[in-house]
């Protein structure tokens, strides 16, 4: 019989356990474990068309880069070898480094293929690099891409295609792009097996992953949806009138609720929301070019679905010095930020989220990289930039991330370079200073997912309170991957141990990237949507991206670039404009009186009695509230 833990990866690291299963979806193949190191196993009636071992010549290329590629051999694993690669860069261009392994058997139109691979990252951190795979049928013409997160631990990738045209015999071949893997990357049992024209592609196996707490009847999630009915809900008691004060019986009245007084928002791109058509198409990123239309959608999904946004990079402080520049670029820039997208902003209620002040980690931010040795010179600039942004954006930024990645990493950290953490305390100070109405807060990652940094966390948000300067929300960055799915139960319990020590919590950076397993992440994004919602401490979830052609993360996007709506968009959708909206007409009973039990927000209540209306506004607290509306015409 199927249940989760029977597919469970039990691994122990500091911050508490991990559970997750690399498992097969398909027909009535039955699932593994690979806690014993069990791999998936291809099923017969195939012909395999790539030889990968030690004994064939694999054609490795680099550029731009120094790296090289050997076979090793593996231990503890469902294969003996493993072909290696080592760059001196940690990040580059896809191509710069890149595999090309010949299809030598046949391959026709319309026949199945799958394609299967293990593939690891070993010593990387949490955080997944991306690899993408090519099937060529011919120097022209690739037949199937399969774009992944390669993490540090061994994962079993296994996949299937059609076939679009005949393969080429002397120039097929299977493609690998490794330049964006990082600097090690290992490759495994690859294998690609023609099934034929008449193999039903759904037969084969496909993996994926199940992490504790993803069945339906999970006891965690039945839990957590009963506490959303109790925190985040309010009683709201309308009475109706006559122009004389008397009772109104059966009286229509219509409770439209307007916004949620929980915060749900999204990281967006200042000129994709502000720039005038006259100016599109544009080019807010490299390589990518945005319509008009595009741009339209986009204004839409944002005005539709969020209160508040944070800016991708408009707000941070080598940007923000870009926009005081006196030339034509800079002109063009401030002028769209100041005078298109946050009027356009202000006018549909929707606030904004500055990113961020300070950013302790040195080593990888050049701004600030130039002051590593001499704090009293970085003192002095951070005070002069927090002396320069904080009062021109007090009309319009409500909430900071007044330190970003307060715990870093590298060498050279604030706390590092200043001797102890002393300089938190005065910056937060300094920020509240100079912002005194906005909310000042921290944030971080490698808490939730991977959870490392989930001690050193509490111990600096700890000493902050101690200090006088306590974070007014702390933040987690909430970018899941494929190997790091904390399981929902996990993040309650860090949930609950943060609250101890922080009275306000909010996902302040969270996507889930599943790779091409759109189910899973549907399923995983719904449940830390739910644990999140349900948690009292949480104010706000706030998303890094939503469509697929401006998403850091394209897989881990809610809308694809073509504007159709995922798994995960439909979850998100339901949830927030659906489960978790109020909008319900009822009638006034003989009393005049009718309850309604909401979601905490701002409302709209239209009566309607006779020919007499009227339509007042009113905010639900969780303590419920009451309103009288008297009809006198």
């Amino acid at each position: 019989m199927f249940t989760p833990d029977n597919f469970t990866i039990d691994g122990v690291n500091r911050c508490g356990r991990m559970f997750l299963a690399f498992v097969l979806l398909a027909g009535c193949f039955p699932a593994v474990s690979l806690a014993q190191a069990t791999a998936i196993t291809p099923p017969d009636g195939g012909r395999d068309v790539v030889s990968f071992g030690p004994d064939q010549e694999i054609e490795f290329r680099s550029q731009n880069v120094v790296a090289d590629a050997n076979w090793i051999e593996t231990a503890d694993m469902p294969f003996a070898t493993a072909y290696s690669i080592k760059s001196d860069t940690r990040f580059s261009a896809p191509e710069n480094m890149r595999l090309r392994i010949p299809i030598d058997g046949s391959v026709s139109k319309g026949d199945v293929v799958l394609i299967s691979f293990w593939m690891r990252r070993p010593g990387a951190g949490g955080q997944p690099n991306n690899a993408y795979f090519f099937v060529d049928a011919d120097s022209n013409s690739t037949s199937y891409q399969y774009n992944l997160s390669a993490y540090r631990e061994w994962v079993q990738h296994v996949r299937s295609f059609v076939a679009k045209s005949d393969f080429d015999t002397a120039e097929s071949c299977l493609r690998i792009q490794l330049g964006e893997a990082g600097t090690q990357v290992q490759i495994a049992d690859l294998r690609l097996i023609n099934y034929g024209p008449d193999r039903d592609i759904a037969t084969l196996p496909k993996s994926t992953i199940m992490y504790k707490g993803r069945e339906e009847d999970a006891a965690w999630r039945t839990q957590a949806l009963a506490r959303i009915e109790k925190i985040r809900k309010g009683d709201l008691t309308i009475t109706v009138v006559d122009a004389d004060g008397n009772p109104l019986p059966n009286a229509r009245v219509h409770v439209a609720m307007q916004k949620h007084a929980f915060g749900f928002g999204n990281a967006v791109n200042s000129e994709v929301l502000g720039a005038a058509e006259s100016d599109f198409p544009i080019n807010p990123k490299k390589k990518i070019i945005v319509t008009w239309d595009e741009a339209q959608k986009y204004r839409q999904v944002v005005k539709k679905y969020f209160d508040r946004v944070t800016f991708e990079s408009e707000l941070r402080p080598h940007v923000w010095k870009g926009l005081k520049s006196d030339n034509a670029p800079s002109r063009r820039k401030y002028d769209l930020f100041f005078n298109k997208t946050l009027p356009w902003l202000l006018e549909n209620n929707i606030s904004v989220r500055g990113h961020y002040i300070a950013w302790a980690p040195m080593d990888f931010n050049a701004i600030e990289k130039q002051f590593v040795g001499d704090p009293e010179a970085h003192r002095s600039w951070l005070w002069q930039h927090m002396r320069d942004v904080l009062p021109a954006t007090s009309h319009f930024v409500s909430e900071w991330d007044t330190i970003n990645h307060i715990i870093g990493w590298g060498k050279h950290t604030y706390e590092k370079e200043y001797g102890g953490p002393e300089i938190y305390a005065e910056i937060m100070a300094e920020a509240r200073r100079l912002a005194p109405d906005a909310t000042h807060a921290i944030n971080e990652g490698k808490v939730l997912p991977d959870g490392y940094k989930r001690e050193p966390y509490k111990e600096i948000i700890r000493y902050l309170n101690e200090q006088g300067q306590p974070a007014d929300i702390v933040g987690f960055m909430a970018h899941f991957g494929l190997a790091s799915l904390t399981p929902p139960e996990e993040l309650l319990k860090v949930y609950d141990e943060f609250g101890e020590i922080a009275p306000k919590l909010q996902l302040s950076e969270f996507d889930v990237d599943a790779g091409d397993d759109e189910a899973l992440q549907a399923d995983y994004f719904r449940d830390v949507m739910i644990a999140s919602f349900s948690h009292p401490n949480f104010v706000a979830i706030v998303q890094w991206g939503f469509w697929e052609k401006m998403h850091w993360k394209p897989a881990a996007a809610l809308w694809r670039e073509d504007w159709s709506i995922k798994p995960a968009g439909e979850v998100f959708v339901d949830l927030v404009a659906n489960q978790w909206w109020t909008d319900e007409t009822t009638k006034t009973d003989d009393e005049g009186t009718c309850h309604v039990r909401g979601f905490l927000g701002d409302y709209q209540v239209h009566v309607q009695s006779g020919a007499q209306s009227a339509t007042a506004t009113v905010t639900l607290p969780r303590r419920g509230n009451q309103i009288r509306i008297q009809l006198t015409n």
